[in-house]
């Protein structure tokens, strides 16, 4: 085997290994992206059974009502704190799970 046959064999060799390197990073991509798809589907699922909420009719009250109204008032408020809070530590755990090294 000449020079010019030993180079060219190397080169080739070479090739392959940086093929079959991003071959191998294209796998692991592609494993990422379907765990990234199926919980991308589980969220539309959510969003879809999602329930409306529809606002009752305004009713007339009297002051004796005043307290136990006030109560209730307080527990929806507490509520929707709950939600804006659980759906922001969703977010930021959604965050946190993304990796920035397979950039």
């Amino acid at each position: 085997m000449t020079g010019f046959g030993l180079m060219l064999l190397l080169v080739s060799l070479a090739c392959l290994y940086v093929l079959g390197l991003l071959g191998y990073r294209l796998l692991l991509s592609a494993k990422k992206l379907s765990t990234e798809i199926i919980k991308a589907k589980e969220l539309i699922k959510d969003l879809y059974n999602f329930d409306m909420t529809t606002p009752s009719k305004a009713q007339v009250t009297s002051g004796s009502d005043l307290m136990s109204l006030l109560g209730e008032r307080r527990r929806i408020g507490q509520a929707k704190e709950q939600r804006v809070k659980s759906r922001r530590r969703r977010l930021i755990q959604r965050i946190n799970d993304i990796e920035m090294d397979k950039r």
